[in-house]
């Protein structure tokens, strides 16, 4: 008999993803999604950048679909009337322009909603599997960062992902939620249209040429991110062991630095030649952090006039920080990643967005 999932935010990026992998493993999905008439409530990116409703994903993988709001409890209620082999827990508020309030109440409050309607209806779940992110941690005081590093997120984003998080491990231990946490690095791959999307965009909106990389000499900064396949088949694979639940665990490729991304990068914008310039690390942080007072400036400014700013601050911030982190943890149980190399992945992730005329 096949296995059941259940899928939260299934019709966004790795929903959507997620859905095409259990299709292709056998399982049977309903899934589960705000209704498409609600979609721009919660998310306020405008043009490119405004994620995609994936409702034709739902039809070419055959899944039964009830949307639900985790805001309206009343919604929820549907989702549990048959038991599961496992929750595929994916949705959350994704947007760093969203005002702290709205964060909480859709990624804290709203899976306490969840978490409440299942227990509710008495129905059993066998595994529970939870996106988290890599940036409940910050910058981590060792590295690489492993699963045991302190919270110390920061932005309101992941602020409010480590309150959910905290909630979650509540209910595993108080009630019972057999829980497992993934903490993925900034996914990318097929459909992806936001953050590491950007950095493809950069030659088509600038044009191509020559390259000057400034970074600093003594301090290499490392760039952290996931093929949302590997993200996927990572999920499959501790929902299918009992040893799993309990435990959180970091899910992305071998890190690289950021310099190795951006001239990977810049190689497949066909971008040449590379001209490097090492300076010291204390100018290198002076000039970054003028930069990012900047972007919290234009940031500032475009709240007030009620806009987005082209820029999100925490992105910005990456040109500081180190975020580096362990994934050996995962693979310590057996798992291998399709792309451990993550040139291997963007490769795969470019020729996708070629393909589809979003380069």
């Amino acid at each position: 008999m096949a296995k059941v999932a259940l899928v939260t935010g299934a019709c966004g990026f790795t929903g959507s993803n997620m859905l095409e992998v259990l299709k292709e493993k056998g399982w049977e999905i309903v899934a589960t999604d705000l209704p498409e008439s609600d979609h721009k409530v919660f998310y306020q990116e405008k043009g490119t950048f405004h994620p995609v409703y994936y409702s034709d994903i739902i039809k070419k993988t055959g899944a039964e679909f009830i949307p639900a709001d985790f805001t309206k409890p009343e919604t929820l209620k549907p989702l549990f009337t048959r038991d599961y082999d496992a929750v595929f827990s994916i949705a959350s508020l994704y947007d760093y322009f969203a005002p702290w309030e709205l964060l909480y109440k859709v990624n804290v409050e709203g899976h306490r909603n969840l978490v409440e309607a299942w227990l509710a209806s008495g129905r059993k779940v066998g595994h529970w599997v939870h996106w988290a992110t890599d940036g409940v941690y910050g910058e981590t005081p060792y590295l690489p960062g492993d699963e045991n590093a302190p919270y110390d997120p920061p932005n309101n984003y992941s602020r409010s992902k480590v309150e959910q998080e905290k909630l979650l491990w509540k209910y595993y231990r108080e009630k019972g939620l057999p829980l497992t946490v993934l903490r993925p690095a900034p996914i990318y791959g097929p459909r992806h249209i936001y953050g590491v999307y950007k950095t493809l965009l950069g030659p088509r909106k600038f044009g191509v040429g020559a390259v000057v990389r400034i970074y600093p000499r003594e301090k290499q900064l490392m760039y952290p991110t996931v093929h949302v396949r590997d993200l996927c088949e990572a999920a499959i694979f501790v929902a299918e062991r009992e040893d799993t639940i309990g435990e959180a665990y970091n899910v992305l490729s071998k890190c690289i630095t950021q310099s190795e991304f951006s001239e990977f990068v810049s190689h497949l914008g066909y971008c040449s030649p590379i001209y490097r310039v090492p300076v010291h690390w204390s100018l290198y942080k002076r000039v970054s952090g003028l930069v990012i007072k900047i972007g919290r400036f234009l940031d500032a400014r475009a709240r007030k006039k009620g806009k987005r700013p082209k820029f999100d601050v925490p992105e910005i911030q990456y040109i500081t920080h180190q975020y580096w982190f362990s994934n050996e943890k995962l693979k310590e149980l057996g798992f291998k990643y399709r792309f451990e190399d993550p040139r291997e992945g963007l490769l795969d992730y470019y020729i996708w967005c070629k393909r589809e005329g979003k380069l």
